[in-house]
Formats: structure tokens, C-alpha cells, sequence
């Protein structure tokens, strides 16, 4: 997810965001989801999750992503 970032700041690429609704959220990254805190207002925003689900979101992705050696 990195690499559209950089792409985007640096004006190789445009700034699209999958909704209108997730602009405030995804304003300070471009349109790339970077940071846990942004799927959790995402969850939120998209989906009408409360504070809870948002996190129990959250923790089911974080346990699921296998980590590099």
C-alpha cells in the first residue's frame, strides 16, 4: 500500500478515493488506507459500525495477516 502513496505525493499518480464519504478519512494519506486508526473510521464511516465492531474488525485482520520472517 506504500507504493501508491509514494506514487500519489509525488504526482505520478491521481488521487482517487473509493468513496466520497471516506475523504476526511483518507485526506492525509491520498486515497491509501496506511494506518490501523483510518479502517477503523472506515469500518465506521462505510459500514455504520460502532467503536467496537470497528476494533473487533480491526483485531480479526491484524491476527489474520501472516508476518514475515
Amino acid at each position: 500500500m506504500v507504493n501508491p502513496f509514494l506514487k500519489r505525493r509525488q504526482g505520478r499518480e491521481a488521487v482517487i478515493y473509493p468513496h466520497p464519504s471516506l475523504e476526511t478519512v483518507l485526506g492525509r494519506t491520498l486515497g491509501v488506507p496506511l494506518f490501523q486508526e483510518q479502517l477503523l473510521r472506515m469500518a465506521m464511516i462505510a459500514a455504520n459500525f460502532t467503536g467496537g465492531e470497528a476494533e473487533e474488525l480491526r483485531r480479526a485482520m491484524a491476527s489474520s495477516v501472516p508476518r514475515c520472517a
